[in-house]
């Protein structure tokens, strides 16, 4: 009924802690501030859902993926919220990509797809999950473009928040190594240009899709950095520090394990 992974410093053992990390993460968000029996649903469902795929339980890929966003709506209807739908398109979005990504990665057997479909489906979920952090999950967008924004916690309190010129000048930065990150990615990954073992040969320089992943975590890391140093946030909250390094090292990660030309787990060698 499930399977312990092994715990080791290895990049597929780091893959599944980040994964993992994500859902400890919300668990202890969605804790704060319970008031009502049905609040303590949320924390459960999160630590069940993040267990059950650490666990490898069968199942558990398709289960979070639909199954979170499909309890958020029939919360939502039942307490007449209609913001829970929305929410529930969020994480429909949010944890499809990390249900699924580590699996697809390592190329788990489980999954019942040949190379070809499985790197596909990893491409279009990474850019996906990649984009969706940047522009949902960071406001790294907003730092770079007006240098200020508005933020709202799990209690629906709202932070105006904002950083100097200088600041501003680093997300700039950050933004466009996002955006490069996600292109690289694109080319070598998913378009198709690219040659056995997914480079793409530029001069001297030989760029691969882990490439593009580091591009994109450290442009994640850059904004939630700034996040955490800008005027007006909310007091510091340890658990933002794990949050962070899942969210790095599953955008870093995927594409580090799945394309690396000198194992089995890509498909260049057919």
């Amino acid at each position: 009924m499930y399977k312990m992974p092994t715990i080791d410093l290895s990049a597929k053992s780091l893959l599944m802690l980040s994964q993992l990390g994500i859902f400890v993460t919300f668990t202890y968000w969605t804790s704060q501030g319970l008031e009502d029996i049905i609040d303590y649903v949320f924390p459960l469902l999160f630590a069940v859902s993040g267990l059950a795929l650490f666990l490898s339980v069968p199942n558990s890929r398709m289960g979070v993926t639909l199954g979170v966003p499909a309890f958020m709506v029939v919360i939502g209807l039942a307490t007449g919220e209609d913001e829970t739908i929305f929410w529930a398109v969020f994480m429909l979005v949010m944890f499809g990509p990390i249900a699924y990504m580590p699996a697809l990665a390592s190329g788990d057997s489980t999954l019942g797809l040949d190379d070809a479909s499985r790197m596909q489906r990893l491409g279009i979920l990474w850019i996906v999950f990649a984009l969706f952090m940047m522009l949902m999950m960071s406001s790294i967008v907003d730092m770079a473009m007006d240098g200020e924004w508005t933020d709202e916690d799990f209690d629906e309190i709202e932070y105006d928040m904002s950083i100097d010129s200088t600041q501003q000048t680093i997300a700039q930065v950050g933004l466009a190594v996002g955006v490069i990150g996600v292109l690289v990615f694109l080319m070598t990954a998913v378009v198709g240009i690219r040659t056995y073992d997914h480079r793409v040969i530029m001069g001297n320089w030989k760029m691969l899709p882990w490439h593009g992943g580091a591009m994109a975590a450290g442009a994640m890391l850059i904004g939630q950095y700034l996040w955490l140093v800008a005027d007006g946030e909310p007091a510091f909250n340890f658990i933002e520090i794990p949050f962070i390094l899942s969210l790095v090292g599953l955008t870093a990660l995927t594409p580090c394990i799945a394309y690396d030309t000198n194992s089995g787990s890509s498909d260049s060698e057919e």
